[in-house]
């Protein structure tokens, strides 16, 4: 195998929808997790997440294809 080839099969690529701000492709090293997808978006504690349409937990290993909805937590008054 070539070097090219072997690196690609080491990245993932989930699409990320943030809720009013951006939709976007994320590729990064595999295995990835939520929680370490979130720190790479830049997200604080303050939103609702869910992969697949599923809420899990931040641990929770994502695989490539899976889409992440990051929506931000609305406080009223």
């Amino acid at each position: 195998m070539t070097t090219d080839l072997l690196e690609k099969e080491r990245t993932i690529a989930v699409k990320v929808v943030m809720m009013g701000k951006s939709i976007t492709t994320y590729v990064g090293k595999d295995p990835l997790s939520l929680d370490e997808l979130l720190a790479e978006m830049g997200t604080n504690g303050k939103t609702e997440v869910r992969v697949n349409g599923l809420t899990v937990d931040k641990t929770h290993r994502l695989a490539s294809g899976d889409m992440v909805l990051i929506v931000p937590k609305i406080r009223g008054g």
